[in-house]
C-alpha cells in the first residue's frame, strides 16, 4: 500500500489542533538548550500552530479527518517552553537514522494568537516568538519542534543527537495530571518543516512555522438523564449512566512522532505519514506504536522499560486480562463491587459532554482479542428494577440468570419455598455429620446459588467436634456472614436492606461460582471498546477499528441500553454508541447501544 509524508501545509490545516509556538532560542554551549553543532549564529522566528482535533468519527469514519474537527481546551493549548532541533535531509523527518542533529534550541516564551473562534484554517491557536539567536549557520534546515518536553535530560544528551533517535525517542509522560486538573500537555510536530536561515538578522529573523499536535488522545462521553431497558426480562426498568473510566490505557509510551505502515508489523513505516480510508471511510493503513507489531497474538510478551519478557499487562494501566471470566487481571481489588463505584468518577463537563480522561496512542493487530490489547471505557450506571418485590432504589440487589431478588433471601425462598424457612429446624434435628451429609445431599439444590450445600459437604467431610457452636455455625444465614460476608434485615415497610463485604469477605466472589451476580447499590457496568474507524462488520475486525490515535478526540454518545450490565466490568454489550473522534480539533462521536 502506498502512503505518503504529509505536506506540511496541508496537515496544518487538517490536524486537531494548530499552535504556533514560539521559540525562545538559547545561544551558547553553556546556555540550557543551547548547542554548538552548527557554524555561525541566526535569528530565528517560530511560529507554533496547533491544529485542531478530530473531534469524532460517525461509524466511526477512517482516516487522517475522521469526522471533523474540535478545538482543544484553553489548559490543553498552553505551551510553557519548546525544543527545536535542526537537521538536514533530503527525506525530511524519514531521512536515514543516523542523521547528524546540527542543532538544538530550548524556546521558553510565547505570544499567542487569538483563538479562531470558527476554526476555519484549521488552526486552534498559534504562538509566536521574540528574533531569537540560535546557534546555527545560515542554510536550509530541517526542523522538528516538540512543546513542552518535560525532562530535558534525553533531548540534551549527545547520544540522542541523531534523527532516529530524536524521532523514535518514546514519551511516557504526554501530558501531567493532578486531582483532577491536566497541564503541560506535550506537541509533536504534526508535518515535515524547514527553516532557510540565510542571512537571518536579527532585523530579518528566519521564519519557521511548524504545526503540532498533542502526544495524548481524549475521550469524552455524552448521556440521557435516564434509559429505558428493552429487555423484557426486565420490563419497566430504566438504567441511568452515572460515571466512566478508560480501561487498557497505553502508558508504556508513544513514539515522538507519529508514523503510519501498510501493516502492523512496521515494515516500511512512513512518519508523519497520513492515514488513509476508502471511499467509505474504512481505515487501510496503520498507525504504528512502538509495541504494535507485537501484538499479534494474546500470549505475546513485550520489552518495556529495556526489560524484555515483560506481559501485556506491563503496556497498560487498567488492563482487562484473558480470564474466562473476562475480568481485570489484578482480581484482589477490581474484582469487587466497591472499588469500581470509586473509579469510575461522573467525568469533567467540556461543551455538553463528560471527559472521561487522557490516553496514549494504542493500536494493534486485527486478530487479537478486545480485552486483551484495546482501549475501553467502562461505564458506571444506575439499575432501577421495576415492580421487585421487597426492594428499594438504590440498595444492593441480586440476579440469578435473568431473575432478580432484593435479597438472597428471597432468592432462596423463591427456589425452595416454604422449605427453605426449616433449614435452622433441619440442623438443629441433626444429631451426627452423617446427618448433616445427608440433609446437604437430598434437602439442598445441586446448584444451590448460594453455596450453602457446598459448605455442608466439606463441613461434614470435616468430621470435627458436634457440639451446639458447631451446629450453630451451620446454620444458613451463619454460613452467609462467616464465610459470605452477607447479612440483610428488613424495614418496617417490609424492604430489604443487604449489607455485604463484612469480616473482609467478597461477597461477590463467593458467590459468583454459584451463578449469582451482586449488584451492589443497585449498580451496574457497561463496557466500550473505543473505535477509531468501522466497517460495518461485526463479524470483521478492519485495520484500525478498534485503536487511539494521538491528536484525536473519541466522543461516545450513549444512545439506548438493552439490558441490564454486569455487577462488575466488562459486563455484555448490550448498549448503543454513537462514536465521534474528531481531530483536536476531535474525533466523531460514537453512538453506543448498550
Amino acid at each position: 500500500m502506498q502512503t505518503t509524508t504529509k505536506n506540511k501545509y496541508l496537515k496544518c490545516a487538517m490536524a486537531s489542533l494548530a499552535v504556533a509556538l514560539a521559540l525562545v532560542g538559547c545561544s551558547g554551549a553553556d546556555e540550557p538548550g543551547g548547542d554548538v553543532g552548527g557554524e555561525g549564529l541566526s535569528y530565528v522566528r517560530l511560529h507554533l500552530t496547533m491544529t485542531a482535533a478530530p473531534a469524532t468519527r460517525a461509524n466511526p469514519t477512517g482516516g487522517e479527518l475522521g469526522d471533523g474537527m474540535e478545538a482543544g481546551q484553553d489548559y490543553e493549548n498552553a505551551v510553557g517552553s519548546a525544543v527545536a532541533f535542526f537537521f538536514t535531509g533530503s527525506q525530511g523527518v524519514n531521512s536515514p537514522a543516523a542523521t547528524p542533529i546540527q542543532a538544538v534550541a530550548l524556546f521558553s516564551s510565547f505570544q499567542p494568537s487569538a483563538p479562531d473562534a470558527t476554526l476555519a484554517s484549521g488552526v486552534d491557536r498559534s504562538y509566536t516568538s521574540a528574533p531569537m539567536l540560535v546557534n546555527v549557520g545560515g542554510g536550509d534546515y530541517n526542523v522538528i519542534v516538540v512543546a513542552n518536553p518535560g525532562s530535558v535530560q534525553w533531548w540534551q544528551d549527545a547520544a540522542n543527537r541523531t534523527l532516529g533517535a530524536v524521532r523514535d525517542h518514546i514519551y511516557k509522560e504526554a501530558w501531567k495530571a493532578s486531582a483532577g486538573t491536566y497541564s503541560d500537555f506535550v506537541m509533536t510536530s504534526a508535518a515535515d518543516a524547514s527553516a532557510n536561515l540565510a542571512s537571518a538578522t536579527e532585523e530579518n529573523p528566519a521564519e519557521v512555522t511548524v504545526g503540532l499536535e498533542r502526544m495524548a488522545a481524549r475521550i469524552d462521553y455524552r448521556a440521557k438523564a435516564t434509559y429505558d431497558v428493552s429487555d423484557p426480562a426486565y420490563a419497566g426498568a430504566t438504567v441511568e449512566i452515572e460515571g466512566a473510566t478508560i480501561v487498557n490505557s497505553l502508558t508504556a509510551g508513544s513514539y515522538l512522532l507519529k508514523r503510519v505502515a501498510a501493516e502492523p508489523d512496521a515494515e516500511g513505516a512512513v512518519v508523519l505519514g497520513d492515514e488513509t480510508a476508502t471511499a467509505t471511510g474504512v481505515p487501510t493503513n496503520y498507525v504504528i506504536d512502538p509495541w504494535t507489531a507485537g501484538k499479534s497474538a494474546d500470549n505475546a510478551t513485550f520489552t518495556v522499560d529495556g526489560e524484555g519478557g515483560k506481559p501485556a499487562s506491563a503496556l497498560y494501566a487498567m488492563w482487562f486480562g484473558q480470564q474466562d471470566n473476562h475480568s481485570l487481571q489484578d482480581l484482589t481489588e477490581l474484582d469487587k463491587t466497591s472499588k469500581w463505584a470509586s473509579i469510575t468518577p461522573p467525568g469533567t463537563d467540556i461543551g455538553g459532554w463528560k471527559r472521561v480522561g487522557y490516553t496514549l496512542e494504542n493500536t494493534a493487530w486485527t486478530n487479537v482479542s478486545a480485552p486483551y490489547y484495546h482501549t475501553g471505557v467502562v461505564f458506571r450506571a444506575l439499575f432501577k428494577p421495576k415492580g421487585l418485590p421487597n426492594y428499594a432504589d438504590g440498595r444492593t440487589f441480586f440476579r440469578l440468570r435473568s431473575n432478580l431478588y432484593a435479597s438472597m433471601e428471597d432468592m432462596m425462598s423463591a427456589l425452595y419455598g416454604a422449605d427453605f424457612a426449616r433449614f435452622d429446624a433441619r440442623i438443629d434435628a441433626c444429631k451426627s455429620w452423617d446427618d448433616v451429609a445427608d440433609f446437604a445431599r437430598q434437602g439442598l439444590l445441586d446448584d444451590d446459588p448460594s453455596g450453602y450445600r457446598a459448605y455442608l459437604e466439606a463441613a461434614a467431610d470435616k468430621a470435627g467436634p458436634f457440639d451446639d457452636a458447631a451446629k450453630a455455625a451451620l446454620k444458613w444465614r451463619a454460613y452467609m456472614l462467616a464465610e459470605c460476608g452477607y447479612s440483610a434485615s428488613t424495614d418496617a415497610d417490609g424492604t430489604w436492606r443487604v449489607s455485604i463485604d463484612n469480616g473482609g469477605k467478597s461477597t461477590r466472589n463467593v458467590l459468583k461460582p454459584y451463578g449469582v451476580r451482586t449488584y451492589q447499590d443497585s449498580q451496574c457496568y457497561y463496557t466500550w471498546w473505543v473505535r477509531h474507524g468501522n466497517d460495518s462488520d461485526d463479524d470483521n475486525e478492519a485495520p484500525m477499528e478498534h485503536a487511539i490515535v494521538r491528536n484525536n478526540i473519541y466522543k461516545l454518545s450513549v444512545e439506548s441500553i438493552t439490558s441490564i450490565g454486569g455487577d462488575i466490568p466488562p459486563g455484555d454489550k448490550t448498549f448503543n454508541v454513537s462514536v465521534y473522534v474528531n481531530d483536536w480539533l476531535v474525533l466523531p462521536t460514537e453512538k453506543i447501544m448498550m
